[in-house]
């Protein structure tokens, strides 16, 4: 059923909340700088959902966002600073943090990028797609 709710997800203090409908994309993880210092970590993990399967519950006016001056931008809640998702530059898609999914969703891997830039203290432990940059920019 593609308007079945299949997850739901919130910030740390749950100011900001959603669903997800259909079925789940497979999460995604980035290795860049910029992805690993918003995260915190080694990588950044979202799931890339088209836009018209992205609800929002509540917290819409709690949303902040930081852009840089080359244009990556990240956007968090304004009451907790935990990341949120957010519209694709082009607004068809949406980036959702996996982290920010409520339980054990059963999710799966599509890839990494920029594992070029990861950092020699991060192991990629599965057997999924690995793109030194960004995937059909020559890599």
């Amino acid at each position: 059923m593609p308007d079945e709710i299949v997850a739901t997800g919130r910030c740390l203090c749950g100011a900001v909340r959603f669903h997800l409908l259909g079925a789940l994309p497979p999460v995604g993880f980035c290795h860049c700088s910029q992805c690993r210092r918003v995260s915190g970590t080694g990588s950044n993990a979202v799931l890339n959902i088209r836009t018209e399967r992205f609800v929002w519950d509540a917290g819409e006016t709690e949303l902040r966002h930081f852009t840089t001056a080359t244009g990556w931008r990240n956007m968090f809640c304004g009451q907790c600073g935990c990341p949120t998702p957010q519209p694709t530059p082009d607004g068809k898609r949406m980036f959702v943090p996996a982290g920010a999914l409520d339980g054990d969703p059963p999710l799966t891997i599509s890839g990494h990028i920029f594992t070029g830039s990861k950092p020699g203290w991060v192991a990629i432990c599965d057997d999924a797609p690995q793109f030194a940059g960004q995937p059909g920019a020559g890599d």
